[in-house]
This record gives structure tokens, sequence and C-alpha cells, in this order.
């Protein structure tokens, strides 16, 4: 029988040591004891589901087991946490150590035996508590490796917590070679497990790991890239919305890898995953560029991202974005109400006039309606502005405004001042991360002084108490856990400067070719040029319209300053 023990090194069980695990076997071992022999409850926790399957908690049962029978100790219980961190899940959360602490209370054991006492946790500001509780309530604490911990001392306190720290720390140590191999993996372009994304498949290209066994790697499914990039395609040229796509997938009979209909959920994580653009991500590394997983390109990314991100309610809470739709008016999605703000609706409204010759005739167009208007009598919103505005009349005025802004971008040239602007907010980035820098080496500082203050503890020249000591270590320790993922995001964006200059030529080339194609372009097609060319129409009484450009657009028009920070008026 092969196991693995706590360094993570497999070892083969002996026959005799199996025997250990066999239930009818223990229980006639644990029969021959006194029946006042003290009671002993043993607990096991492995941390990852790896550990699981690869049978780490018999190892800790054939030692806890051997121990207590051992010590002449009676076990009435047993508790298996598995799959459970212990220096990620607050011991509050954790539903053996509950049910452990609520037995103590009761006196339903004398004796608490792990394999090591790092079972228990290893948070240090948490952890040591635990079992100081248990102390406090009259049972006594073992471990097969550590012997028992009693806290009776000033001494077996600090000793207490020094064990946990250490802990806490061999824990982090672990977590950080373990997210660095990821990392390696990753970054030479090799799958290491998890969700395969849409358009992708697992296949065996030969390759091995170090324990000589096969490892699939990354391909591309070409079915299943093909209408990733129909998806991507609907989102930028039709402005389709995630309803609408997962709708068009579950109607082809496609399904999730979970056999699932499509929903817009889906959609999103789809269009948000850039790995589409030729890199293994995951969610602490990231490879170099593999064109042989490129199923779109960069620009095709961005653009549909920033009509996602624009769309959605956490950046734009008037949803100005249009949506393909049967709607005939052109500025569905982005006209507003100028008296009340309230966004209009378009749709076909049929005027009815009497003749001469008593007859009635109809005429349907279509038009503007600000329904808060309607509602003024009825406890709405106050409006004194139209009820209804003719959108051929609206449309038109946009449409003079829109082209006199096409005839500016045609004549102008691709302006530095962006990327200056994107300069700029780059030295500010600089002082941010100098002073995050700041922070850290002002934590790291404290905390090493308290850490030293540890072994004056121990002989007894401290002028803090461990509880003193711990505390303060927390609270650093806090203090560097901020100023580092503080500086982690100031890194970030760093790296995304360069993506950010390039956003901005990718909006100037895509304001010049929309110049170029927009009288002759459907009227789904200017609709989504308008709805990412303008923030919001607002219509008024005899028919005052203001235009809101998109400031991503705005800043290429040359206009005068006032015009320029503000809007275009007809």
């Amino acid at each position: 029988m092969i196991c693995v023990d706590q360094n993570g090194q497999a070892v083969e069980i002996s026959v005799a040591d199996q025997m250990w695990l066999d239930d009818s076997y223990f229980k006639e071992k644990q029969l021959r004891l006194g029946t006042d022999a003290p009671r002993v409850a043993l607990a096991y926790r492995v941390s990852t589901k790896g550990q699981v399957d690869h049978d780490d908690i018999p190892m800790q049962k054939i030692d806890c087991r051997k121990f207590a029978q051992k010590q002449g100790w009676r076990v009435v219980k047993e508790v298996a946490e598995k799959g459970v961190s212990g220096s990620k899940v607050s011991a509050s959360k954790r539903d053996a150590i509950q049910q452990l602490k609520e037995e103590a209370a009761n006196g339903e054991f004398d004796i608490l035996l792990v394999y090591m006492f790092d079972r228990l946790g290893r948070i240090e500001s948490e952890t040591p508590f635990v079992l100081e509780w248990f102390v406090q309530h009259g049972i006594q604490m073992w471990s097969t490796h550590e012997g028992q911990q009693k806290i009776e001392t000033h001494g077996d306190k600090l000793m207490n917590y020094i064990r946990f720290w250490q802990a806490a720390g061999e824990s982090e140590k672990t977590s950080i070679r373990t997210r660095d191999r990821i990392r390696q993996i990753v970054s030479s372009g090799h799958y290491t497990g998890g969700f395969v994304c849409y358009g992708y498949q697992l296949v065996d290209q030969g390759r091995r790991n170090k324990r000589d066994k096969p490892v699939m790697d990354l391909v591309i499914n070409e079915e299943e890239a093909t209408w990733v990039r129909e998806l991507f395609y609907k989102v930028i040229q039709e402005g389709t919305s995630g309803y609408a796509l997962a709708e068009m997938l579950n109607n082809r009979g496609l399904r999730t890898r979970a056999g699932a209909k499509f929903q817009s959920s889906n959609i999103l994580r789809i269009i948000r995953h850039e790995g589409y653009t030729g890199y293994i991500i995951t969610k602490n590394a990231r490879s170099e560029y593999i064109p042989e997983l490129q199923i779109i390109d960069q620009e095709t990314f961005e653009k549909a991202n920033d009509i996602i991100s624009r769309r959605s309610a956490k950046t734009a809470q008037d949803r100005r974005i249009a949506h393909t739709s049967q709607n005939p008016t052109l500025l569905a999605g982005i006209v507003y109400c100028a008296h009340c703000g309230a966004k209009m609706s378009g749709f076909m409204h049929t005027d009815r006039y009497k003749l001469a010759d008593g007859s009635i005739r109809e005429k349907v167009q279509p038009k503007y309606n600000c329904f808060q208007r309607g509602q003024r009598n009825k406890g709405g919103r106050d409006c004194d502005g139209q009820a209804l505005y003719l959108a051929e009349r609206v449309d038109a005025i946009v449409l003079k405004i829109v082209e006199e802004v096409f005839e500016q971008i045609r004549d102008t040239p691709y302006s530095q001042v962006a990327e200056n602007r994107i300069r700029q907010e780059s030295n500010l980035q600089k002082t941010k991360r100098a002073a995050a820098e700041k922070k850290i080496k002002a934590a790291q500082h404290a905390l090493e002084r308290f850490e030293g203050e540890i072994l004056k503890c121990l002989d007894g020249t401290s002028s803090f108490t461990e509880d003193m000591i711990a505390k303060q270590i927390r609270r650093y320790q806090q203090e560097l856990d901020d100023a580092k993922a503080e500086y982690a995001e100031l890194q970030n964006a760093r790296l995304n400067e360069a993506a950010e200059i390039r956003k901005l030529r990718t909006y100037y080339d895509d304001f010049k070719g929309w110049a170029e194609e927009f009288d002759t372009a459907p009227l789904e097609m200017k609709r989504m040029i308008l709805s990412h060319l303008i923030d919001r129409v607002e219509v008024g009484r005899k028919y005052q319209v203001i235009v809101k450009f998109n400031m991503k657009y705005r800043q290429f028009l040359e206009c005068t300053a006032e015009t320029y920070n503000t809007e275009i008026g007809a």
C-alpha cells in the first residue's frame, strides 16, 4: 500500500501497519483496555483533494491509533476533515472543530490526539487559541510527533504561539512553491489542469511529467472555435446581447461542458476570456504568446470587451449600448428626455386624423416617448417636456451633428495628446508605487522587530506580553499583505500601459472607419456606431437636441475648449 507522508513523499506501508486500518482489528485491541482507561478523540485533516486521493488520511490514522493503543487510551471518537485548508479556513467555519469543542464542553472525551498540531490549523492569529481553549476546558492535547502541549506557564503559551507561527510560515512556503511550480509550467506554455474553455480540447501529445505519467495538452477544437469567433463578431458588429447569443447557441443544439443550456453568464465568460488571443492564463500565471492557441486577435478581444464593459450596470448605469432589436428608431438606448432625465423609448405610433368627408385616416410612424411625462398626473416624475417626439425629426438633427463630426475626423491626423495623457497617468502610478514600496518596507521592519521580541519574551527581557506580541504581529502582517496587494495592482496597471495606448489608437481608427462607412451602413450598423460614439442624446421641447459624445472619441475632435468639454447642441 502506497501513502503520502507529511513531506509529500510516497512511502510504502507495511502489511503490519495496514492492519491498524482494519476497524475490527483495532476494536479487538481496544477491548483489552480497562473501562476506566482515559477517553481519547482522534482528529485527522488533509488540506487538498490531491492528499485525499493519495491516502494521506490513512497515514495519520495508523499513527494515531497505534499511539493511542500504546498509551492505553480508549478511542471514543474519530473525526476526519478531507480537503480542508488549515491556513485558509477559520476554525469557526470548520464543522469538525466546532463538533469537537461541543463534545469537549460536554465532557465526552479527556484527550484530543492529532498526528501533528498543525492538523488543528495553521492560522497563527487563531489556532494557538483553539488549542488553548481545549486545555482550559480540561482536555489534554497530544500529538503523535510532538507529544503533549501544556498551557501552564508563560513559556508554554509562548511556545504554543511560536509553533503555529512556524506552521503558518511553512504553509505559506508550501503555497509559494506550488504557485511557483504552476507558474513555471504555465509560462512554458503547458496546461496545468482545470476547466477547458470552449474552443479548445485536451489531447495526449506524448508529453510526460516527472513521475513518467502522461499529461494532456491544449489544442484548438476547430468546430467550437468557429462559433467562438462568431460570438465575438456578433457582439462587435451587431451589438447582440448575451441573452440573444445564448438563445442562438441553444437553438443550434449546442450545450455547455456540463451538458446544460447556455445562459448569458456563459457568454460573458467566453467574451472575457483573454486566453483566446493565444495565451494560457491562470490566476497567478500567464504564458508567453502561443500562436497555435490563438482563436481571435487582440484587437477583436479588446473591442468586444469594451462593448461588454460599457453595457455593464457597474460601469454604465444608463445601459446606453444599443442591442440588436426590431426597433425602427436610430437612437434606441441612448436617447433621454432633456427635462426629467428619463430614458426615452422608441416605438411605432399611430396618429388618427378625421377627414372632411368623415373618414378616419391613420398614419404610422416611429416616435420617441417620455414615459415619465405621460405619468405626470399619476404620481410619476415631474416632467414639463413633451410626451412624444417624431423620431424622423430627432434623428435628422443628430445625423447632421454626427456628419459634421465625421467631417472633422476625416481631416484630423492622429494626435499624440492622448498618448501623453497616458504617460502622465504613468508618472502618477510611479509615485503611488513608491508609496506602496515604502509601506511594505515599514511593515516588514515592524514585523522583524516584534518577531525578535519573541526570543526576548522567552528569557523575560521583553517589555511586551505574548498577547501584545501576537496582536502586533497580526496587525503588521495585515498591513504588509495590504501593501503588497496594492503594489501588485499598481504593477498590473503598469503592464497594461502599452495596451491602453493601443486602445487609443484603436478608438481613433474606429472613428475614422465609421466616418467612411456610416452613410452606406444599414440601420443596425448605424445604431451600433452611434451607441459607441455617443454617450447620450437629450431631447427637449421644440426639438432642442444636445448630443454628448463619448470621451474616448471626443478627445480627437478639433473643437473649441468649451465644446470639447461639454457637448454639441442643435
